[in-house]
């Protein structure tokens, strides 16, 4: 965190002390508006940050928040893929004999048999 000495209503509140041999008033006082015009930017700019970092902190929070969604989502899916892959061999053959059954089925078709209709 920005931590100033001095802020712009410090500066513009200042007094100083006259003497007979000091420097022309109008100058130090237009040099301190100029000191003011930049600390009054500094503290707007500082302001913006804060609300920034305010919001990215929120933001970060969220997406950390779906990571661990995701990740537990991620965990599931893995565990269902590991299951898919160890019985991939019997889908496999499952398929194979669908297959064989549709053929078997045109085949009793082709003859003249409902393979429905048979008991």
């Amino acid at each position: 965190m920005l931590k100033l000495t001095l802020d712009s209503k410090t500066i513009y509140n200042k007094v100083f002390q006259g003497n007979k041999s000091g420097y022309d008033a109008l100058q130090v006082d237009q040099f301190l508006d100029i000191i003011i015009k930049d600390y009054q930017e500094i503290e707007k700019f500082t302001l913006d940050i804060q609300a920034k970092i305010e919001t990215l902190e929120q933001d970060v929070t969220t997406l950390n928040e779906q990571v661990k969604v995701l990740q537990a989502e991620n965990t599931t899916l893995k565990e269902k893929l590991s299951d898919f892959q160890e019985n991939k061999d019997a889908n496999i053959n499952n398929i194979d004999y669908l297959k064989r059954i549709s053929k078997l089925e045109n085949a009793l078709y082709k003859v003249g048999i409902n393979p429905n209709n048979i008991d």
